[in-house]
């Protein structure tokens, strides 16, 4: 029988693994499945808010811009808080574009 090596330990030292304290816990699966689930629906009513509010703002370029402007700068805010950034931006861009044209317009046209 072999002897076992032991010059490489130092005396009183042992030869234990620590690889469980490191590593991170991993969450219950069914706790997990519940944070996916509240994910897929938040993105789902940003993306319909998003796209209620693009609605709105192309539609305030032809018609009631000051009101339907401001109204899809609103509802574009609350797109970007439901983490539809883009579709919420884009609302606020056209809705903001209708809003300051409609106002501006008019000194242009009387500037002249």
């Amino acid at each position: 029988m072999p002897k076992k090596r032991t010059h490489h330990l130092k005396s009183g030292e042992k030869q234990e693994e620590y690889a469980v304290e490191i590593t991170p816990q991993r969450l219950p699966i069914r706790r997990r499945r519940k944070e996916i689930h509240k994910e897929e629906d938040r993105t789902d009513i940003g993306t319909i808010v998003g796209y209620i509010a693009l609605f709105i703002s192309l539609f305030s370029i032809a018609f009631y811009p000051i009101t339907f402007g401001s109204l899809s700068i609103l509802i574009g805010l609350l797109a970007v808080r439901y983490e539809a950034k883009t579709l919420g931006y884009t609302a606020i861009g056209f809705g903001g574009f209708s809003l300051l044209f409609s106002l501006l317009y008019p000194l242009f046209l009387s500037a002249f």
